[in-house]
Order: C-alpha cells, then sequence, then structure tokens
C-alpha cells in the first residue's frame, strides 16, 4: 500500500527543515525495509508499505499523521471517478470532503471542488455531510503533477525524528519507567544510547534477555540502539558493607550516575536521562533527587517528572515495553529499599557517606557493549 505522511514541528525548522525531513526520510527507510519515501509538496509519499506497520508507524517520532492514499490525474473529472469508484470502508453515515492547493493554479478552488465531489458522494453512497464530526474525512491534495487522494487519517507520535536533537545517554532500570523516557527523549529527536546497572544476584539468561528485548522494543521506534551492560556486584558489596540502610539507596544511584557519566563522556552524550517521576517513590523527592543528581555535573533530564503512573503505564502499554517490564527482576536499586528509607537527605550527609566507597574505580569500570535492533 501507498501513504501518506505528515509532521508538524518540522516546519517550524525554517531554513533547516530540509535536514529534520531527510534525516525523517532515512529513518523510515531504516525502520521499514523495502519502502520508498519521497518528499512531495503535501508531505511525505510512502510506497510499498506493508499493512501490519502501520501500528508501529503512529509511534514513530517526525510523523504528525499518516493515511491510506492514491494518486490521479488532476483532471476534476478523474479525481471525481476516482472518489466515487474508492472503497471508504463501512459503518459509513456522514462525510465531508475537505480540498486543499498545494498549486494554486488550479483553475477549480477548494470549495468549488468540495462541493463538486460532495455532490457525487452523496448521490453515489448516501451519505450525508456533517462538517463537525463526520465517520469520513476525505482529504483532496491538489499538486502540481497530481492530486493525492485519502481519507480518515491515523494520529501519529509527532515530535522531532531520532537522531536531529543529539545523542544522549538513558539509564535503562528493567521497571516500567525507563524505557517510556527513553522513548520520550525520541519524540525530541534525541539519538539514545542505554545503560543498564546488572543486579548480579540475579544473572540469568532470563534477567538478561529482558534488557536486550526492552533495548529491542525501542529500536522499532529509534533504529538500532547501543546497550551498555555495567556488572554491579563489587560495587554491590562496598555500599551494604559502608553505608546504612537508609542511605543505600541514594548511594547506588549516585555510584551508577557516575558510572553512566564516565560511559556518557566517552561515547559523546550530551546528558543523561532518567525515568524519575516526582514524588512516585521515596529516592524521588525533591530532597533526594537533589542529593543524587548533584553527583555529576553532566545535564540530566527526566522526560517523566510530571506525570502519574497511570499514564506512564498506558504508554508503556501502547509501545509494547509492558509485559517486558513486568517480567520478575529486582535491578540494584530495589535490592538497597529500605524498610524506612531517607525520603529528605541533606546533601551534605550523603557526600559524607559517599567518602566511605572507593571512587577512584569509576573511570576503570567495564562493561560490556551490544548493538540492538531491527
Amino acid at each position: 500500500m501507498n501513504l501518506i505522511a505528515h509532521f508538524d514541528e518540522i516546519f517550524l525548522k525554517g531554513n533547516n527543515q530540509k535536514l529534520f525531513i531527510e534525516c525523517l526520510k532515512n529513518n523510515l527507510c531504516a525502520l521499514f525495509p523495502g519502502t520508498k519515501v519521497k518528499r512531495i509538496e503535501a508531505g511525505l509519499w510512502i510506497e510499498n508499505f506493508q499493512e501490519i506497520d502501520i501500528a508501529r508507524l503512529a509511534l514513530v517520532p517526525g510523523v504528525a499523521n499518516f493515511a491510506v492514499a492514491f494518486k490521479c490525474e488532476l483532471d476534476i473529472v478523474k479525481i471525481t471517478q476516482a472518489v466515487i469508484n474508492y472503497n471508504w470502508g463501512i459503518d459509513i453515515s456522514t462525510f465531508r470532503i475537505k480540498a486543499e492547493r498545494s498549486d494554486k493554479r488550479y483553475p477549480l478552488n477548494s470549495l468549488e471542488i468540495e462541493k463538486k465531489l460532495g455532490s457525487e458522494i452523496n448521490i453515489k453512497f448516501g451519505y450525508k455531510v456533517n462538517l463537525k464530526k463526520p465517520d469520513l474525512t476525505i482529504y483532496i491534495n491538489i499538486g502540481s503533477e497530481d492530486a493525492i487522494i485519502y481519507g480518515n487519517r491515523y494520529t501519529g507520535a509527532g515530535g522531532l525524528p531520532a537522531g536531529s536533537s543529539g545523542k544522549v545517554m538513558c539509564l535503562l532500570s528493567g521497571g516500567i519507567d525507563s524505557p517510556v523516557a527513553a522513548y520520550k527523549m525520541i519524540c525530541r529527536g534525541a539519538e539514545i544510547e542505554l545503560v543498564h546497572f546488572q543486579n548480579q544476584t540475579q544473572v540469568t539468561q532470563e534477567v538478561s534477555q529482558k534488557i536486550m528485548d526492552l533495548t529491542a522494543v525501542l529500536a522499532r521506534y529509534h533504529g538500532k540502539i547501543h546497550l551498555h551492560i555495567v556488572p554491579f556486584a563489587e560495587w554491590q558489596k562496598q555500599i551494604v558493607i559502608n553505608i546504612p540502610s537508609d542511605y543505600r539507596m541514594l548511594l547506588t544511584r549516585r555510584i551508577m550516575f557516575r558510572i553512566a557519566n564516565s560511559i556518557a563522556k566517552k561515547r559523546k552524550c550530551q546528558a543523561l536521562i532518567t525515568g524519575d517521576s516526582l514524588g512516585q517513590v521515596a529516592s524521588q523527592t525533591l530532597e533526594n533527587l537533589t542529593a543524587v543528581y548533584q553527583a555529576v555535573d553532566i545535564l540530566k533530564l527526566a522526560p517523566l517528572i510530571g506525570e502519574n503512573k497511570i499514564t506512564i503505564t498506558a504508554l508503556a502499554r501502547q509501545l509494547e515495553t509492558l509485559e517486558i517490564s513486568n517480567r520478575p527482576y529486582e535491578d540494584c536499586c530495589s535490592l538497597f529499599v529500605a524498610k524506612h528509607p531517607q525520603t529528605k537527605a541533606r546533601l551534605m550527609d550523603v557526600q559524607a557517606l559517599e567518602k566511605k566507597l572507593d571512587l577512584t574505580t569509576i573511570d576503570k569500570t567495564e562493561y560490556n557493549s551490544y548493538y540492538i535492533g531491527m
């Protein structure tokens, strides 16, 4: 099938529009092998698209909306015949025509096209006109070479195409929130890499596969992703021996931030991304976030900071990461959840406790890297 795809934010990029459009074209070709993508006056024309991939296309950043479409010669008689002979589907009783002219030299204006086609549709199918909430909207875009015709549009993810806004390092815990946070950054045009800190009390093939699977799902909307897995056993031992139970979570996160920061610099990433949501758990109070984020001076971003769990879970379900995230596995942070964790830590106290740990090995931390994707 063929599709017409539109974008929104890209139009705000002025003289840089072409760069963003080219990035989106390249992403679509990489994510959907076999398709051909061409810039046309009305948006992007996508050929050889597979119907099974429609749900995934709706989540690809940069695409505001899209629809199954076909082309027709510019002659109004042929356009009319194409419209009334097309199978627009079932359960339709109301409709409207929405015509646009990319080429203003066309002899009929938009209103005249709409009246002409609307009359013919009414006669052929008996549909009644409803300009506010029709069952079917038929779009006609008049270009300089042909007309693009399509019906109801699918809503896309919008935003900016992945890879158009720089590279970031996302902390991937294996829970529900962090994959959603990573996806949110993809929607802002970021190229992402992922870092996971492995709870070595539960190192099994199933656990490793869970992290790989989450990465593979994100790659469906981003393209291939570098995943870095950091063994965390030695740090787990140090923290248990040296840190009081109510502070272990915070010190664990500070060490993770330091290691992630080191890897990010090596990989030329410009920010660290977390799945933090303000107040959701004990480690995510303002005081505790301050104590953790202070560990490094790289830019820290938390795209879910103002979201609630219901909204986050709904998006995880839509992305198809939720079921994977719910597989049994306690990450490194979960291991250190105290019965009564510190919720209003003072930075000076956290820094004092951190001095009991050997931070000299941070930049020497070994990790395994994988390149995962379609």
